[in-house]
């Protein structure tokens, strides 16, 4: 019976193993890259993204982390070359999470306008997008009315815009 179970558990084991589920380097560099911002390490996670990017120069997630990171230490000049490229070649959710989150860096360099655009396409591609996960919710973290989300955001950016 031991034997039985010592074989099965050799067979299970190099079964999975043989069956590829393993990271790549370019996921492990994402994945620890989005942990960092998590964890509040902005300038790790930004490593991690370099290192995502590096690995893999034709992939949208490594530009979007990266920019992610350089908005959280509010380098957002710096962050709107990377959501750039991330524009480029982004597909899907990905390419709405990178308009909303080019529209944070443009609320917060004061250019409102530039703002609104980028969150009414990021609501029309995924409109969704309005009840974001929480990185995004962190995102939003100083700006007001942060629990309605980005149509509330939205809003005020409009008001904020007809008043000026």
């Amino acid at each position: 019976m031991k034997l039985l179970r010592l074989l099965l558990t050799v067979i299970l084991v190099g079964g999975v193993a043989g069956c590829g589920i393993t990271m790549s380097d370019y996921e492990d560099a994402i994945t620890d890259g989005i942990a960092n911002l998590a964890r509040g390490k902005p300038e790790t996670a930004l490593a991690d993204f370099e290192k995502a990017i590096e690995l893999e120069p034709d992939e949208a997630t490594g530009y979007l982390g990266r920019a992610n990171a350089l908005n959280t230490l509010g380098r957002w000049e710096d962050s709107l070359n990377d959501y750039e490229r991330a524009l480029e070649i982004a597909e899907g959710k990905e390419l709405a999470n990178a308009y909303a989150n080019r529209g944070r860096a443009y609320a917060l360099l004061g250019e409102p306008r530039k703002a609104i655009a980028d969150y009414e396409k990021a609501l029309e591609l995924d409109p969704k997008i309005d009840n974001p996960p929480t990185f995004i919710k962190r995102l939003f973290s100083n700006e007001p009315n942060t629990d309605k989300g980005i149509r509330k955001y939205l809003e005020a950016l409009k008001k904020q815009v007809g008043s000026g």
